[in-house]
C-alpha cells in the first residue's frame, strides 16, 4: 500500500515539474516575442534617425535580437525538460 501512494506521489510530482517547465516556456517565447518586436522598433527608428541616431538604434536592434534568440533557445530547453 506505501509503495502505491509513493509512486502516485512521485506521479503527481512529475505532473507538477512538467506543468512549470511549460508555463517557463511560454513565458521564455514571450520574451523572445518582446525582444523581436523591439528590434523591428529599433530598426525603423534607426532608418529615420541621424548618423548617431543610427548607431544608437543599430546597437539597439542587435541587443534585442541576440536576448530574442537567447529566449527562444531557452523556452525550447524548458520544452524539452517538460516531456
Amino acid at each position: 500500500m506505501n509503495k502505491k501512494i509513493l509512486l502516485a506521489l512521485v506521479a503527481s510530482l512529475s505532473m507538477l515539474s512538467a506543468g512549470a517547465q511549460v508555463g517557463k516556456a511560454a513565458s521564455e517565447a514571450t520574451d523572445a516575442a518582446q525582444h523581436k518586436i523591439d528590434q523591428k522598433r529599433a530598426d525603423s527608428d534607426a532608418k529615420k534617425s541621424g548618423p548617431f541616431g543610427k548607431a544608437v538604434n543599430n546597437v539597439k536592434s542587435s541587443y534585442h535580437k541576440n536576448q530574442s534568440k537567447n529566449s527562444a533557445d531557452k523556452a525550447k530547453n524548458s520544452l524539452k525538460n517538460a516531456l
